[in-house]
């Protein structure tokens, strides 16, 4: 066989660095999987190392505390789908009014699947977990700036109106408020809600500004 044709089949070995991204890009996922299914009660660190195929050791390694490593897996998720976001500019809406229609319609898909299970669960028991409860206060903060920035790049004239802050925090609040009646209603009665709950938000808003 051709030395070259012996190179080209010989798969590249992958980095240390890339390894230990792939490592804890398991472990985070994994997380989400074992909450989502069951609950942060049920929750183990033992369990989300054998989902994610690793060792307790590289667990321990990457994310020291239960908290941590539940807190991190949902801001790791969240950062996944608000990349979706700015990946698709609002200029498919004439209009301020629009805009913001296109952008709260992605925000609630954002914090819907997963990441409004996740949420449920981990703000229900930071009530009486202090620890997670910092680290959620943490990753709220660091949603909110996450979120500006995107808008910032898909929506910068929206960004520049003096009540976008509000409407967003305010939005945020209501698909939230919405996404935790999925501990006692259908996924259908709460999709169903939203259309109303936005256009209650849309007008609301100070246009004329």
């Amino acid at each position: 066989m051709p030395a070259s044709s012996a190179t080209e089949s010989t798969p590249r070995r992958r980095t240390q660095a890339e390894r230990r991204a792939a490592t804890r890009r398991a472990l985070l996922d994994a997380t989400i999987d074992v909450l989502v299914d069951s609950g942060y009660a049920g929750l183990t660190t033992t369990a989300v190392c054998e989902r994610a195929g690793v060792t307790r050791g590289a667990q321990a390694h990457y994310f020291a505390t239960k908290q941590e490593l539940v807190v991190q897996a949902l801001s790791h998720l969240t950062d996944q789908l608000v990349e979706d976001l700015v990946s698709k500019p609002l200029n498919v809406a004439d209009g301020p009014e629009a805009q913001y229609a296109v952008l709260l319609n992605r925000l609630w898909e954002i914090f819907s699947g997963p990441v409004s299970f996740a949420q449920l669960e981990l703000f229900t028991a930071a009530r009486t977990d202090a620890d997670l409860r910092r680290h959620l206060v943490q990753f709220d903060h660091a949603v909110m700036s996450t979120l500006a920035d995107a808008a910032r790049r898909v929506a910068p004239e929206l960004v520049k109106r003096p009540e976008f802050a509000d409407v967003m925090r305010t939005a945020i609040a209501t698909i939230r408020g919405l996404r935790m009646l999925r501990a006692v209603a259908s996924e259908r009665s709460v999709r169903s809600a939203w259309p109303s709950a936005r256009d209650q938000l849309l007008a609301g808003l100070p246009l004329d500004a």
